[in-house]
């Protein structure tokens, strides 16, 4: 019976310090490190956001979660780098997904590149050195659903849509797919 109690306190005394674990906070040189919450405020008639995530070394990383003003969930999204790259999730306001897929990172944020320039004056040419800005494109196979959760299957290779393909609704007997599945999650039966 000891054993069991000082494994519930232990357990409880481990779930206070994780909860306390600073947000937003930088490292010596002022770069974003760990958990972090960011808002984003309303502009030029878009709705407000609050973004929920990790940073490393001032760059997002793992799983983003995007909610409205209201605490509604929005998206989920995969960064490496401070960039897409990886599963993509979006949800309708009333919580069913509207579209699931895979992002890749075409260029990577602070990436260095060194590119020729001409002066067009003088005609001079000399090596600039330029920094990338994050990009990211749709790859493989995506699914989009309409609010009635009619799918359309989009296949991309590297941001090019190869092949769309109507779907119909999937059947209520039909196995949840993989991003429906998880604990505490809702499983979606409407289609």
């Amino acid at each position: 019976m000891k054993q069991l109690s000082l494994l519930i306190i232990l357990a409880c005394t481990t779930l206070i310090v994780s909860a306390q674990e600073a947000t937003n906070q930088t490292d010596a040189k002022k770069r974003k490190q760990g958990p972090w919450i960011e808002q984003v405020e309303s502009i030029r008639g878009e709705p407000g956001f609050s973004w929920e995530g990790v940073y490393k070394n001032d760059r997002k990383e793992g799983i983003w979660k995007k909610y409205t003003i209201n605490g509604d969930l929005l998206a989920e999204e995969t960064f490496k780098n401070g960039t897409l790259d990886g599963l993509c999730k979006y949800f309708y306001p009333d919580g069913k997904i509207s579209a699931i897929g895979m992002m890749v990172a075409t260029d990577i944020e602070g990436q260095k590149d060194t590119i020729m320039v001409i002066d067009p004056v003088t005609q001079e040419e000399k090596l600039t050195e330029v920094t990338r800005k994050g990009n990211s494109v749709r790859q493989g196979e995506w699914r989009i659903y309409d609010e009635e959760g009619v799918m359309l299957k989009e296949t991309y290779e590297r941001g090019e849509l190869s092949n769309s393909v109507m779907g119909n609704r999937r059947p209520a007997n039909a196995a949840p797919l993989p991003h429906e599945q998880g604990a505490g999650k809702k499983k979606r039966t409407d289609y």
